[in-house]
């Protein structure tokens, strides 16, 4: 029964690793890479409920930082994240 289990919970987390969960692509799993959900320091991306709020923040760490930044639509969450100007 022991065995079962842990086959079950090793599938799962196997299989999750690559979806990334209901409605997500490889490609926006929490691994780094396109459209991920985590900085390149590993830390969650903060998101926020409007566009305004995003340029809010991102015009604030634009000045502390003195890095261009700056808001988008994400395409996992549909929510606004602020970013570094590429």
């Amino acid at each position: 029964m022991l065995l079962v289990a842990v086959a079950v919970v090793v599938l799962v987390l196997s299989l999750s690793s690559r979806s990334g969960g209901r409605g997500r692509t490889s490609a926006t799993s929490l691994k780094r890479g396109p459209r991920s959900h985590t900085t390149s320091r590993g830390r969650p991306k903060v998101a926020y409920e409007t566009r305004a709020d995003a340029q809010a923040h991102a015009h604030l760490l634009t000045l502390r930082d003195g890095a261009p930044m700056n808001v988008y639509q994400c395409d996992t969450c549909a929510k606004w994240h602020a970013g570094h100007v590429k």
